[in-house]
């Protein structure tokens, strides 16, 4: 078979196979943790990992388990590059509390990584895989008090280290009884310097390796795309263009990124401050580095920008601009530009202030927790949380919403891009931003990535050597699926998954995620109905 055919076969898979047991990988800023909540085996889990931000360094693993009959919870790193034969054995969780087990684990190599869990009891053995990223994103500073105290223990070293080399070199010499001469003092005093010459010679390769090491490390701290974003007019109609920074790349080729629920880039605008209008696109790539979308007819002003792209090994990144967007130009008689069929956008009420009584029809009215708030094609949606609720930061919390159809009665909802529901999470100041499902706070793509990765008999690597020739299979894969019907698309993306799976029951969607920190917090939610995509729109304040 050849080269082509076997990426092809290769992105096909992981656009078909089914997502399994997983389901983001790293599509965030500013909210380390990992959540996934779902099903291992027979036995239903709630997992939360905390990845060191420094590599080597340890992860905090906490699992969840229903249950009393549960026997051992083990968990493993286990890295792309090396597969699964490559792992280190696993380390066995220990029970905090009913039905709670904690663990560490080592990640001592930076890179694209998961979390095996698995789970044994009377139930049968039970396992599931978490994506996670293995990134040093922090350097550690040497406290000053620290560095005294270990430079004043160096000196007191060096001292006793001359003065046993002076000392054997001169006294420990002498006959017994004979008394100290000035061929004594002498060879003391070559000794002596012989000796501080050694630890001098001895300090300074240390502190060449040590800046090496600290260089090396540097060199390899995790370094976010960057990207240049402006809007351009076209027969009227304002398209935003979207260029990642080549400077930013330095060997992590865009060529190499694949499809994610159906879809090579999922972008969120929503505007800065106010917060009150919310767009979830999803540009089309015109070249390696450049992607482009035509705009809804969304209000002019400064917007932020959350690009999410998901690269072949996994590895999950979110890439941040701003832009300003001005008023449309006088539209022609020419057709406008639709953008892709399943971008949405949204204007609500701004952030943490009510809606007047005078608010347009068009308006998504933004709501709270315990309060039915109407979405757009008349049904309702409700945040299951006491009216009023403070959350807490670092809690890991099941973000439940309800959908109601006009009636009254829980809604039948729809898959879009393959779940049965999306939400965005984004803090007022900009510094925390995740794209959320409902069986956790990663890329169920990354899921089988990883998966099959695990499934391969041996650790070599993809022939990645024509950028050109992955980048045009991947393409190849992406006209296919514009030109299946609705309901074909969505049964590919879903591959074998079951509604129950995916965090869906009469007309619920739950979302688990840990809000960082605290402060006032803006949750979108997007459920399809009908063939209609429908957005919610809740405020949260978190102490």
């Amino acid at each position: 078979m050849k080269k082509v055919n076997i990426l092809k076969y290769i992105l096909i898979l992981l656009l078909s196979s089914p997502l399994g047991a997983g389901g983001r990988l790293f599509a965030h800023i500013g909210s380390a943790g990992v959540v996934h909540e779902g099903k291992a085996g027979n036995y239903s889990v709630q997992i939360y990992v905390e990845p060191p931000d420094v590599i080597p360094g340890t992860a905090k693993v906490s699992v969840m388990v229903d249950g009393n009959d549960i026997k051992s919870v083990k968990m493993s790193p286990i890295y792309y590059w090396t597969g699964d034969e490559g792992s280190p054995r696993s380390d066995e969780g220990v029970m905090t509390e009913a039905g709670k087990y904690e663990g560490k684990i080592w990640l001592m190599e930076n890179g694209a990584a998961s979390v095996k869990v698995v789970i044994e009891g009377a139930r049968g053995k039970g396992e599931v895989l978490i994506p996670i990223a293995a990134l040093s994103t922090a350097q550690r500073q040497l406290p000053s008090s620290l560095g005294w105290i270990l430079a004043g223990l160096a000196l007191l070293l060096v001292s006793i280290m001359t003065t046993i080399i002076g000392a054997s070199t001169g006294d420990s010499l002498l006959k017994v009884g004979e008394s100290e001469n000035n061929s004594t003092k002498k060879r003391r005093i070559v000794g002596s310097t012989i000796g501080a010459s050694f630890c001098g010679l001895l300090l300074f390769g240390g502190n060449m390796w040590w800046n090496a090491e600290t260089a090396d490390y540097q060199r390899n701290i995790y370094r976010p795309y960057t990207a240049t974003s402006n809007i351009s007019f076209r027969d009227g109609q304002r398209i935003l263009n979207f260029k990642i920074d080549s400077s930013s790349v330095k060997g992590r080729s865009m060529s190499f990124i694949i499809p994610d629920h159906g879809k090579l880039m999922h972008m969120f605008l929503v505007k800065e401050g106010t917060m009150e209008v919310f767009a979830h696109l999803h540009p089309s790539r015109k070249d390696t580095l450049t992607f482009e979308a035509p705009l809804p007819n969304m209000p002019a002003g400064k917007y932020l920008i959350f690009a999410d792209v998901l690269r072949y090994h996994s590895l999950q990144n979110t890439i941040t601009d701003t832009v300003e967007i001005p008023q449309t130009q006088k539209v022609n008689v020419l057709p406008m530009l639709t953008g892709d069929s399943d971008d949405t956008f949204v204007v609500t009420n701004a952030m943490n202030k009510k809606a007047n009584s005078e608010i347009d029809e068009s308006i998504t009215i933004c709501g709270s927790p315990g309060v039915k708030t109407k979405l757009q094609d008349g049904s309702c949606i409700v945040w299951e949380e006491k009216p009023n609720q403070k959350l807490m930061a670092g809690k890991v919390y099941d973000l439940k919403f309800s959908v109601l159809a006009p009636d009254g009665k829980p809604a039948e909802l729809q898959t879009y891009l393959g779940m049965m529901g999306h939400a965005a999470v984004i803090k007022d100041d900009g510094s925390v931003y995740i794209h959320l499902h409902p069986n956790g706070t990663y890329s169920s793509t990354a899921v089988q990535v990883l998966q099959k990765r695990i499934d391969e008999t041996s650790n070599k690597r993809p022939n990645l050597n024509s950028a050109k020739r992955f980048r045009d299979s991947v393409d190849n894969v992406l006209a296919k699926l514009q030109t299946m019907t609705e309901a074909e698309r969505d049964k590919l993306l879903m591959g074998n998954m079951k509604h129950e799976s995916n965090g869906h029951h009469g007309g619920q969607v739950t979302f688990p995620y840990a809000f960082p920190k605290a402060g006032h917090y803006r949750v979108w939610l997007q459920v399809k109905r009908e063939g209609k995509i429908l957005t919610g729109v809740f405020d949260a304040n978190v102490i």
